[in-house]
């Protein structure tokens, strides 16, 4: 995980101008946040038990836009940082709050008569989405120059409502607002109903009716039963009458998000799917959704050609291709022909003249309504009865580069993709309300689909199913800190696709799956087929996420609402995560460092004092850093509260005179003492708390401060020595000479004990090391094998040999076998000798005349039969031995 370098920075805590951007202005709610209630904002109507997502705070750079008291503030990080470095670089003291404000931030003059849920900041930069339970607005946004150029406390900006008649507070409430990864250049916003209506609203800020009806809108529940392009999937328009359908309450939507983020690593169809997830755990994908001008990355449609002609030509042999393979695949490539054939226009952005992008028309067949895939079945080994759903989090597959660069040469698109690495498999994120990470992987993936153009007559082969396998299960939540309004939430790694943020009222948790993703996927992409199952339940048994609390909030006082976390990186603030609770009036904020600077402590050799591997230069750090949250002092030590004031508000006007009176024994003293004891009783229990959790925290400072002393004298007597060229008290001499040769010669010693210890390990790894047999020696022990079975067999066992296939008959042959070869060899040798005696009888020229050959002939001839003869007795006797060896008796 990224290291904790600090927490909430001294620019965000008060008194200085960064906490005035998440500080109240309401002076009468001062009291009512005391005692932990909620105080009105600006006379607005707050929905009561409201349950749903809060991500008011939204960033644009450093730009950061936060709701307080239902008013949007505007305000740049970098700058509050620098503003508050400089006040203390020149010795200046802090300005006041209330001198201060106008430079701290800007108010943006966007009213709402809902209190806002959400924020979204388009890709470009240009709109800000603003959302409440039920209605949505967009916002306008000038250039980053213009918020520092124009003067005062507040900015008008150009609000347009978004679906006037489309969200309103009739309707379904809104479970996201999302910006299209493929919108013509980041300006498509998606919004998801709790009732399952999907509309894309394509916003152009030169042209008010795009703000007034989605350019494409459907509904989940009537596209779930839908059969073709003909029926009727629009969602339901308000004041039109409905009737009852199961699927009201199984399609209860509680979030939704695209499978990716339009990165060129990503598969192509990952940014074209819209996941959506019931409150139940039902898993339903949507795939293409575009609007009617979208834009591709660079590698997408490249990619999507690539995959459909590797498909096209290995489901040629139409008797191993099934019908809906091939009615998808005519699909797709009647798509995607589509696309090829259009002359995209090029697009140049507003704050860049060198960048032109490609926008493409939608395809207008097979048709613009997708088929909606789904429900993906759960497979685990340990299924749950009840999922309450929270949020998803969908984390897209890599591309395939040896697919994509398939006929291209090595060196052309070398650079076309960043990064491989990662998974060939989509891996989709369930967050639930209590607190629970359930990781799930999509093997099969999620392609384009559509509806066919008419409805079939006849019932076609049932769809297959979908299934995503469940792959780990993570606690973030005790039981008993859920509280009745958790909605825990994802946020995004800028760094990393396979990490992110979860963000719920106990505090913020940062999950990582790069420890396991590169050796899934190496088995995955496996050829070797030798137990696969076993590997990857291996795997799939060590799959362990990293997981750690980044960052952990103090309910004592506060409401439960903790808004979704922003992570962000900039070279002036840093790898920056920042968050707020208690409707956003306490910044909570962590500076992580680096990934790429993250180091891992190497663990010594041995824990033995004497072994010289274990030298106190490298056994740890010479010191450790540990970083801690800053205190916060309480909201009621600066709570502005007089008893005069109080009394004076509370005891009846003609009894007001006793105040100035001197004390007198009488029942209107009484009475007012009794009222004022009332009071301040109300008022002292905060204190106290407030008071007894800061004298233990100074006495915990106090314990913490004698440690870091006891540290630095440890590292101030290391850092003398390492000064002197020693070190260690062993060592004798003053001589920093002698010193230098005694810690190279026990640098040689290390050095020969570790040689020693080497050479130990590779003779016991030779002796454990097992030779395989060569053929000959497979040959032998099969035969001796035989033998065995031959000689050892009784009358009673079976005819057939186990294992070799050999009858008993078969077997006994061999002693018949070996009678022959003993007989031929005694006739073989009594020739050979009566041969040789009649040799010498005869002469070089008779032998001519009687047999016709020369006697060097037969000579020779009669020397290869002498060495036949020899080598099988060689043989016999080789035989006879194995035999004596084996415990088996010949006769004869």
């Amino acid at each position: 995980m990224p290291r904790v370098l600090s927490y909430t920075p001294s620019w965000l805590t008060r008194p200085s101008a960064g906490y005035d951007l998440f500080a109240s202005v309401q002076k009468a709610s001062s009291l009512a946040a005391i005692n932990g209630t909620k105080a009105p904002t600006n006379g607005q109507r707050d929905e009561e038990g409201y349950r749903g997502p809060r991500r008011t705070i939204a960033y644009r750079g450093t730009e950061v836009f936060v709701v307080v008291d239902n008013q949007i503030r505007w305000s740049d990080l970098s700058m509050l940082k620098e503003n508050w470095e400089g006040l203390h670089r020149n010795g200046s003291k802090p300005i006041e709050a209330d001198q201060n404000t106008a430079t701290t931030y800007k108010v943006l003059d966007a009213y709402t008569s809902q209190p806002i849920r959400q924020l979204s900041v388009s890709p470009n930069g240009q709109f800000l989405a603003i959302a409440s339970s039920h209605t949505v607005q967009v916002a306008i946004l000038p250039s980053s120059s213009k918020f520092d150029e124009q003067s005062g406390a507040s900015i008008k900006v150009q609000l347009h409502t978004l679906g006037p008649t489309t969200h309103v507070l009739k309707e379904s409430p809104l479970a996201g607002i999302l910006w299209h990864p493929c919108g013509s250049l980041g300006s498509c916003l998606v919004t998801v109903t709790t009732e399952g209506g999907v509309r894309l609203w394509e916003l152009n800020k030169c042209d008010r009716s795009t703000f007034d009806e989605p350019t494409f809108a459907i509904d989940l529940r009537k596209l779930k039963s839908a059969q073709s392009q003909e029926d009727n999937v629009s969602p339901h328009r308000i004041g039109t009458r409905r009737g009852f359908s199961a699927d009201m309450i199984d399609m209860e939507i509680a979030s939704a998000c695209f499978g990716g983020t339009g990165s060129r690593e990503e598969s192509p169809w990952s940014t074209m799917t819209l996941w959506t997830v019931t409150t139940e755990g039902d898993v339903y994908a949507l795939c293409p959704l575009l609007p009617g001008k979208w834009q591709p990355t660079h590698t997408q449609i490249a990619c999507l050609t690539a995959t459909a002609n590797t498909r096209r030509i290995s489901s040629q042999d139409l008797s191993i291709s099934a019908e809906n393979d091939l009615a998808l695949e005519d699909e797709q490539w009647t798509w995607l022909s589509a696309i090829d054939a259009q002359v995209p226009y090029l697009s140049i952005r507003d704050d860049d003249f060198t960048t032109q992008d490609a926008i493409y028309d939608r395809p207008d067949n097979p048709g613009p309504i997708p088929r909606l895939q789904g429900p993906f079945q759960l497979v685990a080994e340990r299924s749950e009865d009840f999922l309450e759903v929270s949020d998803i989090h969908v984390i897209a597959s890599r591309v395939d580069a040896e697919e994509l660069m398939l006929g291209e040469d090595d060196d052309s698109e070398q650079d076309v993709l960043d990064d491989t690495d990662g998974l060939s498999s989509a891996v989709v994120c369930l967050l639930t309300i209590d607190g629970r990470l359930h990781l799930l992987l999509d093997l099969e993936g999620v392609e384009g689909q559509w509806l066919p153009a008419i409805a079939p007559k006849a019932a076609g082969p049932e769809p297959r199913n979908l299934e995503l396998l469940r792959l780990e299960v993570l606690e973030t939540l005790s039981a008993g800190a859920i509280v009745d309004e958790e909605w825990p939430t994802f946020s995004r790694d800028p760094f990393s696709r396979y990490a992110f943020f979860a963000t719920h009222s106990q505090g913020v948790f940062y999950f990582s799956l790069e420890p396991w993703v590169n050796r899934l996927e190496d088995e995955m992409q496996s050829v070797t087929t030798n137990r696969a199952q076993i590997r990857l339940r291996a795997i799939y048994d060590s799959v362990n996420t990293l997981r750690e609390r980044i960052l952990r909030f103090d309910q004592q006082g506060q409401s439960p609402g903790a808004n979704a976390c922003i992570v962000l990186q900039d070279s002036d603030v840093g790898y920056f995560l920042l968050t707020s609770t208690d409707d956003n009036t306490h910044p909570h904020a962590v500076t992580l460092d680096l990934p790429r600077f993250v180091t891992i402590k190497a663990e010594p050799f041995s824990d033995d004092p004497e072994d010289p591997t274990t030298d106190s230069y490298n056994e740890e750090p010479l010191t450790e850093l540990v970083t801690r949250p800053a205190y916060k002092p309480p909201p009621v030590f600066w709570y502005d509260w007089t008893l005069h004031s109080a009394i004076a508000k509370t005891v009846a006007p003609h009894r007001r005179r006793i105040m100035q009176e001197h004390v007198r024994l009488s029942n209107a003293t009484l009475d007012l003492m009794a009222t004022t004891h009332r009071l301040i009783s109300e008022k002292t229990p905060p204190l106290h708390f407030a008071v007894a959790d800061l004298i233990s925290r100074c006495q915990y400072m106090m314990e913490d401060m004698a440690e870091q002393l006891k540290q630095i004298r440890v590292a101030a007597a290391r850092a003398e020595g390492l000064q002197h060229g020693g070190g260690d008290d062993t060592v004798k001499g003053n001589n920093a000479n002698e010193r230098l040769e005694s810690r190279l010669e026990r640098a040689r010693m290390r050095d020969v004990k570790l040689k020693e210890r080497m050479g130990r390990l590779k003779r016991q790894m030779t002796k454990l090391e097992v030779r395989p047999l060569n053929d000959r020696e497979r040959d032998f022990a099969t035969e001796l094998r035989h033998l065995d079975q031959a000689t050892g067999s009784q009358p009673g066992e079976k005819d057939v040999v186990a294992g070799n296939g050999h009858s008993n008959e078969e077997m006994a042959s061999w002693w018949q076998r070996y009678e022959e070869i003993r007989h031929i060899k005694e006739g073989l040798v009594k020739a050979a000798e009566d041969f040789k005696a009649n040799k010498d009888e005869n002469q070089e020229g008779g032998d001519i005349e009687e047999y016709g050959v020369p006697s060097q002939m037969r000579r020779r001839k009669v020397e290869h039969v002498m060495g036949l003869l020899e080598r099988e007795s060689a043989l016999v006797d080789a035989v006879t031995a194995r035999l004596d060896r084996l415990g088996v008796g010949i006769s004869g």
